[in-house]
């Protein structure tokens, strides 16, 4: 479909939100959109309110299916995207007015293969703007921005042409998404755009994992799974990039093993996976100001260790949407 964007909106017991998200999409200046809702078997009424919003607008579609999670609902979603652009938005957020046509425009305009913008963090009471410096980069420069920009794998602040992430898909049964995707479209050859202007508003919801143990530590290890992955995938396609994935996975060891949700079964996976790496030829040796932390997250006692993770202050949830 020419010119068409296709805006895949995974939908799981968002009844709440979710007039006011298909609202934002359906009222941009852009008006050649295929919005495809993936109800992930909600229980709160959300399926019956996809069909009603697919009622009143041909440009939506609704899929049905039973709960797998998000990763299994943007797949169904990328399954039947038939547009050549793609867009995500997630059914709990907002896009701000007018916005599509200009993303468009500019991706048109420099010729790039994605654009990254700008967005809103919108707690209760108050927003946080978080504004990218503008800028025109390849796709691997742009690459070698994920150790160090978590704004790089976020999939909602980006329009994309669709043939980036021909035959990609997410890897379903993580606590996490994006980053297990986001980068993949970027390993090959190509021009990412980075523009200033705010587009995107994410509503800032207090996470079951802040509160569940059990969600936590599975958290840290999705992290951990996937910066292994990432690591090995970049290295094998663009082995001049490896210095910089190798600092980057050695300072994922030493910060997963002090994140909330830690626990003896990660901090022992965790300095297995060091063990690996330092016992492998060719891999980097770490910095001096990372050397340090990593010899006291390796040597420190395990008990010792989960009582200084106990006693990090906890977040304040008071701020966030339910």
């Amino acid at each position: 479909m020419d010119n068409v964007i296709s805006v895949i909106v995974p939908v799981y017991n968002v009844v709440a939100y979710l007039p006011e998200c298909v609202r934002s999409i359906l009222s941009q200046d852009y008006p050649d959109l295929e919005v495809i809702l993936i109800d992930d078997g909600s229980t709160d009424g959300s399926g019956r309110l996809c069909d009603e919003l697919a009622a009143g607008d041909s440009r939506v579609k609704v899929i049905h299916q039973p709960n797998g999670g998000a990763a299994s609902a943007k797949n169904a979603g990328l399954r039947i995207a038939g547009g050549t652009y793609l867009s995500f938005v997630d059914s709990d957020d907002f896009l701000e007015p007018n916005v599509y046509g200009y993303m468009v425009r500019t991706l048109e305009k420099t010729g790039a293969d994605a654009v990254e913008f700008g967005f809103r963090d919108v707690y209760v009471g108050k927003t946080e703007d978080q504004i990218p410096q503008s800028a025109v980069l390849t796709a691997r420069e742009y690459l070698l921005r994920f150790p160090n920009d978590w704004h790089c794998a976020l999939l909602w602040n980006k329009l994309y042409r669709r043939k980036l992430f021909d035959g990609i898909f997410f890897e379903e049964g993580h606590r996490i998404d994006d980053e297990y995707f986001t980068y993949r479209g970027f390993l090959g050859e190509g021009k990412v755009v980075v523009d200033e202007r705010i587009i995107y508003n994410y509503r800032k919801r207090a996470s079951g994992a802040m509160n569940n143990p059990a969600a936590a530590e599975q958290l840290i290890l999705d992290k951990l799974d996937c910066i292994v992955k990432r690591r090995e995938l970049v290295c094998s396609r663009c082995p001049e990039l490896k210095p910089v994935f190798d600092e980057n996975y050695l300072d994922a060891m030493w910060y997963l093993t002090y994140g909330a949700g830690a626990t003896q079964k990660t901090i022992c996976l965790i300095r297995a996976h060091m063990r690996a790496y330092f016992r492998t030829p060719g891999n980097r040796f770490p910095p001096r100001w990372l050397w340090g932390r990593l010899w006291r997250a390796y040597f420190t006692p395990e008990d010792k260790l989960l009582r200084q993770i106990n006693e990090q202050e906890k977040p304040d949830l008071t701020a966030f949407y339910p």
